[in-house]
This record gives structure tokens, C-alpha cells and sequence, in this order.
């Protein structure tokens, strides 16, 4: 979808409801209301000399005692527009009441669909491998520095995922760039809020809530994430580094596979099985990043994210 530079979307929140408005430089719509134009408090007409803000301000009590946009909250993104794989919150529907904690991703085509599938199925062969570990070394404070050959190929196994859903994230955004590694990886760290989600493995209670890409700073982007710069270490350079193969650095790497399935696809990026065994949950998103539901027309329109370039 394409505006005109006037064009400005906004959302009021009310208790019960998350309005969706159109802003132009001489009125501001309600959206989703039939014959808004007429309706009472659903349309505001910039007056000779004034504007949109000044009618508002004339005819109703919203901006009383507050600077514009006052209770307005400016979208950053076009109603129906949406990023690529990444998920993020809906709003402006019908049955919409305010913008929720779980993603979606608006809009999956049989391509998409077919990667999540075969995505979802890596993910459970991984919590599978680390089950398997796991019924050999019980995962608790005092054993989770076990390093071993099995670990080394699950950390390197879950790190290489981690890699695979990364590039395929930057090329359907747009970002051709065949020499990807961390320097541009960490690209989507803001915009899919990776380091705010964090995994809970049900079966091994002793490990406490994961966070792998807490830590992630742009100045240093491989070995601010620990468990990424072990699996570099010990993929190349098994003899000396081998201590680095360690049970967390591995649950670290299998956690941030299923952290980028959530972050992807949202709600729907873990399958029942692995949602038997552990947990992903994000930070709630702020109303203005939030995906808003088309208001002219049915279709989603996909657009690559400025950042990803």
C-alpha cells in the first residue's frame, strides 16, 4: 500500500477498543466504521486557518491539558503493510480490543509454510538430540560446563539452524549480500526484539530462564553472544577448544533456534510437540511497531525493512 506524504496513521486507545485513524493534512478519519464521515467524533475537518489537531481540540475533551498527538499514538507502518518474516502483534480488526503479546505473521505463503514445517521438524530432531544428552548428564548448575562429543555436534547442529533462519530472514527482506555473518546478522536484533525473548526447557527444571541474545552488542557481535562464538571456536579448532562444547553453550543454541521460529511466526512457530517441551516468550510490543489489519482494501502487502539493507 502506498500513501500520499499527508497520509499519517495513528491509534487511540480506549479501554475496550484500539481505533485505527487516518490523518491527512485537512482531516482525520475513523477507520472501520461505516459512514464515518457523518458519525459524531469519528471525522474532524480542519478549519480555515487551523489544524486537524485544532478541530479535534475545539470539539472534543481528548487533547485537554496535552501537546498533539495526546492520546494518539503515531503508527510507524501503513495499515496491511508487514515485514517478512517477522511476526509481530495485529491490530484494527473487528474483534481487535487492544494489541497483544503474541505475534503472527500476517500473511504465509506455501513456500513460507513449507520452511516453518521443515523448521519445526529441525527444531524437534535438536530437542530430541538434547534429550538424549540429557538422560546421560542431568542438567542442573553443576553440570552444565559437561563438555563431550555429542554436545560439540548439537551446539554446531543448532548454531548452523541459527544461521540458515538469519540469512533466509535478511534475503526476503531484500539484503542479497552472500557474505553474511554477524556483522549483519545483528541487524535484526531491534527489529525481530531478539533480545527480549527468553526460553524455559520443561523437562530439566534446574536450568533457569534462557536469554541467548541478551547480551548482543553491535561493536562486538560474535563474542558477545557466548554460545555463537563457541560454536565458532570449536567448529574449527576441536582440539584446543573443545572445553567450549559445553552443555550450555548447546541449550543456549537449541533455545535461540526456537526463539527464531517465535520471532519469525509467531504463536505458531512451535508445533504441539515442542511445546510440550519448553516455552518462548517475548517483551509486549509498543503499540506504534504493532502490524495494522488493511483498512482499504483485503490484501497484505509485504515491504523489506529499512534496517536490513
Amino acid at each position: 500500500m502506498t500513501n500520499t506524504p499527508a497520509d499519517e496513521w495513528f491509534a487511540r486507545p480506549l479501554e475496550d477498543e484500539l481505533q485505527i485513524w487516518k490523518f491527512t493534512n485537512s482531516r482525520a478519519l475513523l477507520m472501520g466504521r461505516a459512514n464515518a464521515e457523518n458519525g459524531p467524533g469519528n471525522c474532524f475537518h480542519a478549519k480555515s486557518g487551523g489544524t486537524v489537531w485544532d478541530a479535534i481540540r475545539e470539539e472534543t475533551p481528548w487533547l485537554d491539558g496535552l501537546e498533539a498527538p495526546g492520546p494518539f499514538v503515531p503508527i510507524r507502518h501503513s495499515p496491511g503493510q508487514f515485514f517478512p518474516r517477522m511476526a509481530r502483534p495485529i491490530i484494527g480488526g473487528l474483534l481487535d480490543k487492544f494489541c497483544t503479546v503474541q505475534a503472527r505473521l500476517p500473511d504465509c505463503n506455501n513456500n513460507e509454510q513449507r520452511y516453518f514445517r521443515s523448521a519445526q521438524t529441525q527444531l524437534e530432531a535438536l530437542v530430541s538430540d538434547l534429550a538424549a544428552i540429557c538422560r546421560v548428564v542431568e542438567p542442573s548448575k553443576a553440570t552444565l560446563e559437561v563438555y563431550g562429543h555429542e554436545i560439540r555436534n548439537l551446539l554446531i547442529l543448532a548454531a548452523t539452524e541459527v544461521e540458515m533462519h538469519m540469512a533466509g530472514i535478511m534475503v526476503s527482506n531484500g539484503n542479497k549480500d552472500e557474505r553474511k555473518n554477524t556483522l549483519s546478522y545483528i541487524k535484526l536484533a531491534e527489529p525481530l526484539r531478539l533480545r527480549s525473548y527468553s526460553v524455559r526447557f520443561k523437562r530439566y527444571p534446574e536450568v533457569d530462564e534462557i536469554k541467548p541474545f541478551a547480551e548482543w552488542l553491535r561493536d562486538k557481535p560474535t563474542v558477545s553472544l557466548k554460545w555463537y562464538d563457541a560454536y565458532n571456536a570449536v567448529k574449527h579448532d576441536r582440539e584446543g577448544q573443545f572445553k567450549r562444547a559445553s552443555l550450555c553453550n548447546a541449550i543456549e543454541a537449541v533455545a535461540a533456534c526456537a526463539i527464531l521460529l517465535v520471532a519469525q511466526c509467531g504463536e505458531a512457530g512451535l508445533s504441539d510437540d515442542l511445546k510440550r517441551s519448553i516455552t518462548v516468550e517475548g517483551e509486549p510490543w509498543p503499540i506504534e511497531d504493532c502490524y495494522v489489519v488493511p483498512q482499504q482494501s483485503t490484501t497484505w502487502t509485504p515491504i523489506n525493512h529499512p534496517n536490513l539493507r
